[in-house]
C-alpha cells in the first residue's frame, strides 16, 4: 500500500490520508502526473494510477509486464515504465492505453531504472548488463548505448542541460558521458570500495569528491581519474551526502554525524557533530554564503546549523515538496510561498508562518500565486485547472475555485480589481477579483501558454508560450495588438513591461533575455544571455534592474536600461530556480527552487542570504 501524509505548521504529525490499495505485491516506484494525480509500479508487474483525494485507482490496473515492474517516470500526460521482463512501455496517462513499446532494452536483462530528459523527448535506462542508454521517447528507437561498467547499473540521470548522462554501478564505480556519446578520459573513477553515494565538483572544476558505503571520502582529479587526498576517513557508517562551498567540504553519514573537511588538506577541520538525536542523516547542504550548513535526517526534521562553530541554530518546518513560486506583499512584510505540495505557505515579517498558513484547497500542485493589491487577499492558481482567492488572516477560500481553464493554469498576473491566468490549455482569461466573475477569454497562441503580465496603466496584456512566441492583448476588447513577436528559440517562460509600458521584456529556455518595443515589436538592443536555460524573471518597482533565475539554479542580476550584467555575490541554488520576485521598495530579492528552499537576498550594496524554508519530508514504508 502507498501512504500520504501532510504536516501542519507546529510542527506535529498531520493525520493519514486513507491509504491507497489495490496492488497485491509491494510497490516499487511512484511519480505524480502533471494534473496530481499518482501513478504506481508494483511487483505485481501493474501500474495503476490514483485520485489520491478519494484513495480510488481511477485507471487501470494496466497490465502487460511479465516482471516487477521496476521504475515509472512521467513527462506531462505520458508515463514510462520499466520491468525485470528486460522491456520498457509508454503509456496515456488519461486513457491508459499502452502507446509505446514493449521495447526490448539491455540484452533482455532486467532494467532497473528510467528517467525523461527534461524536454521529454528522450528517454534513459539503466539495466543489469552493466549498460546505459538512451532512446527516442516518440519512436523507441534507441539513440545511444553505454558501456563500461563491469556490474549492473542502477542509477542514471541526464544533466539539466541534456548533454550529459551520469550513471552508477554496482561495481563502486561512477561514469561520465559528455554530449551523450564520448566517455570523459579520466572515468572510470576507482578506489572506493562501497557503494559511491553522492558526488559533487569542486569550484576549482579539476577535482570532484565522492563519498562512498565504505565510510570514506575521496578527491579525485577529473583529467587523470586519480584520487588526490584521501580517502579522509572518519566516519563510522555510510558516508550519504557531500556539499561544497569554496574549499570546505561537509559530510554527513548514516553514523548520526556530520563533520567539515579543508578540500586542499584533507584535514578535518569541525566535527563529528553529533545531529538528528544521532539518527541516520541523509542530506547536508550549504547556505550560499557558507556561513550555514542545512541537514536532514531519519527523524524527519531538517537542522540549521552554524558552519563556522557547528552550533545548530534552528528547525523550520513548513513544506514538504518543491517551492514553485514566491512573492512579496505590497508593504514588503510578508512572503506568499507555493509548493508541488499542493499549498500556500506564507510567512510573517519573513521569518514567522501565519497561523492560518498553510492555505489548503488546491488539488494539484500551486503553479503560482500573488498577493492583491488590498493586502488582505491573495490569489494562487494550480495545475488542477482552477483559481483561488483566499483570506490571508484566516486561511480561508473566500472566492472560489474559479472554474474554465481545462488544464494546469501555469501563471497569474494581478492589477486593481483584475486578475489575468494563463493555462496549458492554450488560453488566457481575465477575472475580477471582488466577484470571481469571468471577464473576457483570449485565445491566439497555438501552444501552452506559459506566462502573463498586464500593462501598467491595465489597459494590455502581454503572453509568452510554449509556441516560442509573445503576444500583446488589449484588455478591454480581448484582441491579439499586431503580429506575435518572433525570434525566441524556445519556451518563453517569462514576460513583464517596462515601468512606462514602452518596452517588453521576455526570458526564454534559450537562454537569453529579449527587450522589444512595445509599439512596433522590434528587438531593442542587446539581449541578455545567461549560462544556461532561463526559468524566470522579474523587474525592479523602479525598473532599473533585472533578477534572472535558472534552471541550473544560478540567480543573476541585470541593468535593465543598459543590458549590462551587475556583479553580485549571489550564490547557485542547488536546484532550478522557479521563481523571482522584488519586495516594493526594491531592497530584497526573493527566490524560490526545486531544492525546496526559498532564498532572501539584500537588493542594497551588501548582498547577504538567509534560508527561509527547508524540506520536511515524512517517510513511510510498506
Amino acid at each position: 500500500m502507498i501512504y500520504c501524509s501532510t504536516r501542519s505548521p507546529d510542527h506535529s504529525a498531520g493525520e493519514l490520508l486513507p491509504p491507497l490499495r489495490g496492488h497485491v505485491a509491494g510497490v516499487t516506484s511512484v511519480t505524480f502526473l502533471a494534473d496530481g494525480r499518482l501513478v504506481s509500479a508494483s511487483k505485481d508487474m501493474t501500474l495503476r494510477i490514483w485520485d489520491i483525494e478519494t484513495g480510488e485507482t481511477v485507471i487501470g490496473p494496466l497490465k502487460g509486464h511479465t516482471d516487477i515492474v521496476s521504475c515509472v517516470a512521467a513527462h506531462g500526460s505520458r508515463i514510462a515504465s520499466c520491468s525485470n521482463d528486460g522491456t520498457f512501455r509508454v503509456w496515456d496517462g488519461d486513457s491508459g492505453k499502452l502507446v509505446l513499446g514493449p521495447i526490448t532494452a539491455h540484452c533482455s536483462g532486467s532494467v532497473n531504472r528510467i528517467v525523461y530528459s527534461r524536454d521529454g523527448m528522450r528517454i534513459a535506462t539503466a539495466g543489469t548488463d552493466a549498460r546505459a542508454a538512451v532512446w527516442d521517447a516518440n519512436t523507441g528507437v534507441q539513440l545511444r548505448k553505454m558501456v563500461g561498467h563491469t556490474s549492473g547499473v542502477w542509477c542514471v540521470a541526464f544533466s539539466e542541460d541534456g548533454t550529459r548522462l551520469v550513471w552508477g554501478s554496482g561495481d563502486k564505480t561512477v561514469r561520465i558521458w559528455d554530449d551523450i556519446v564520448t566517455q570523459l578520459p579520466g572515468s572510470p573513477l576507482q578506489g572506493h570500495t562501497g557503494t559511491v553515494t553522492s558526488v559533487a565538483f569542486l569550484p576549482d572544476g579539476r577535482r570532484l569528491v565522492s563519498v562512498s558505503g565504505d565510510r570514506t571520502l575521496r578527491i579525485w582529479d577529473i583529467e587523470t581519474g586519480k584520487t588526490v587526498i584521501g580517502p579522509l576517513a572518519g566516519h563510522t557508517s555510510t558516508v550519504s551526502g557531500v556539499a561544497v562551498h569554496g574549499s570546505r567540504i561537509a559530510s554527513c553519514s548514516h553514523d548520526g554525524t556530520f563533520r567539515i573537511w579543508d578540500s586542499d588538506s584533507g584535514k578535518l577541520i569541525l566535527g563529528p557533530i553529533t545531529a538528528h538525536s544521532g539518527e541516520e542523516v541523509d542530506w547536508i547542504a550549504y547556505s550560499r554564503d557558507g556561513t550555514r550548513i542545512a541537514t536532514g535526517g531519519r527523524d524527519n526534521r531538517a537542522a540549521v546549523w552554524d558552519a563556522n562553530t557547528g552550533v545548530q541554530l534552528r528547525e523550520m518546518v513548513g513544506h514538504t515538496d518543491w517551492v514553485v513560486c514566491v512573492a512579496f506583499s505590497e508593504d514588503g512584510k510578508r512572503l506568499v510561498s507555493g509548493s508541488q505540495d499542493t499549498t500556500v505557505h506564507i510567512w510573517d515579517d519573513i521569518v514567522t508562518q501565519l497561523p492560518g498558513s498553510p492555505l489548503q484547497g488546491h488539488f494539484g500542485e500551486v503553479a503560482s500565486a500573488a498577493f492583491l493589491p488590498d493586502g488582505r487577499r491573495l490569489v494562487s492558481s494550480s495545475v488542477d485547472a482552477t483559481l483561488r482567492i483566499w483570506d490571508i488572516e484566516t486561511g480561508e477560500t473566500v472566492i472560489g475555485p474559479l472554474k474554465g481553464h481545462s488544464d494546469t493554469v501555469s501563471c497569474v498576473a494581478v492589477h486593481g480589481s483584475r486578475i489575468a491566468s494563463c493555462s496549458y490549455d492554450g488560453t488566457f482569461r481575465v477575472w475580477d477579483a471582488d466577484s470571481g466573475k469571468l471577464l473576457c477569454k483570449m485565445v491566439g497562441h497555438t501552444d501552452m501558454v506559459r506566462c502573463v503580465a498586464l500593462s501598467a496603466d491595465g489597459t494590455r496584456l502581454v503572453s509568452g508560450s510554449w509556441d516560442e512566441t509573445v503576444r500583446i492583448w488589449d484588455v478591454a476588447s480581448g484582441e491579439c495588438i499586431g503580429e506575435p513577436l518572433t525570434g525566441n528559440r524556445h519556451v518563453v517562460t517569462a514576460v513583464c513591461f517596462g515601468p512606462d509600458d514602452t518596452h517588453i521584456f521576455s526570458s526564454s529556455c534559450d537562454g537569453i533575455i529579449r527587450i522589444w518595443d512595445a509599439k512596433t515589436g522590434a528587438l531593442i538592443g542587446e539581449s541578455l544571455r545567461m549560462d544556461g536555460w532561463v526559468a524566470c524573471m522579474v523587474l525592479s518597482p523602479d525598473g532599473k534592474r533585472l533578477v534572472s533565475g535558472s534552471v541550473g539554479g544560478k540567480i543573476a542580476l541585470w541593468d535593465a536600461q543598459t543590458g549590462a550584467a551587475i556583479p553580485t555575490a549571489f550564490k547557485d541554488h542547488k536546484d532550478c530556480v522557479n521563481s523571482v520576485a522584488f519586495s516594493p521598495d526594491g531592497r530584497m530579492i526573493a527566490s524560490a527552487s526545486a531544492d525546496k528552499t526559498i532564498a532572501l537576498w539584500d537588493a542594497t550594496d551588501d548582498w547577504k542570504r538567509w534560508d527561509i524554508e527547508d524540506e520536511d519530508v515524512e517517510k513511510y514504508d510498506d
